[in-house]
């Protein structure tokens, strides 16, 4: 089994989301020790740049045009993205608030693997994204300073369960630390003490 952690946060040692990711990892491998455990930080990782020749290359079948070579060299960087992505059995995400959303590399990356035709198609009459990837398990890692679950200014969680299901994969568990902002450090590091332990205990699970 293939084990990607999509990991989402610049900050390595400092990230809270990367920490709690740890905890999860670490317990994971403890209870499956052959499994591959593979890493893409997306602040690290050699993303294609997403501009004109990516874009004209993806509507050029649904447009019935023929990808020139130029197209054709870029495109083929966007597959090697979501055949990568798709070799691993169950997903790992890690991801801090960023503006009450997500951050731009992770977009980036999602804008990547998210594709008519390749990851996912439409259905017209009941209004529907048809999902062409595999379902598999995808454990969401959150972390935010003060938006609380449910709040109407949450565009990170609604999104990336929206983006995730729309290519098919809907097993989707989630924790989310909502207020790692605290007086003191020391508050802080109670705080998401609580949610190592959430993290180890979905491990189990995953």
């Amino acid at each position: 089994m293939i084990l990607l952690h999509v990991e989402a946060s610049p900050k390595g040692d400092h990230s809270y989301s990367s920490r709690l990711a740890t905890s999860f990892l670490d317990e994971y491998k403890l209870k499956n020790p052959d499994d591959e455990i593979r890493t893409l930080n997306v602040f690290e990782r050699d993303l294609p740049e997403f501009g004109k020749i990516e874009a004209l290359a993806k509507f050029a079948p649904i447009m019935g045009e023929v990808r020139n070579s130029e197209q054709e060299e870029a495109w083929a960087r966007i597959k090697e993205e979501i055949r990568f992505f798709d070799e691993a059995d169950k997903i790992l995400l890690s991801c801090p608030m960023w503006n009450y959303s997500v951050p731009w590399r992770l977009k980036q990356y999602i804008d990547c693997l998210v594709q008519p035709i390749e990851t996912f198609g439409y259905d017209f009459e009941k209004m529907d994204h048809v999902g062409l990837l595999r379902n598999r398990p995808l454990q969401f890692i959150l972390t935010r300073s003060s938006t609380m679950a449910g709040d109407y200014s949450d565009f990170q969680l609604p999104y990336l369960k929206f983006i995730f299901g729309a290519i098919g994969i809907r097993d989707l568990r989630v924790i989310t630390a909502s207020n790692t902002t605290q007086a003191s450090r020391e508050n802080t590091e109670a705080y998401l003490t609580k949610f190592d332990g959430d993290a180890k205990e979905a491990a189990q699970r995953f």
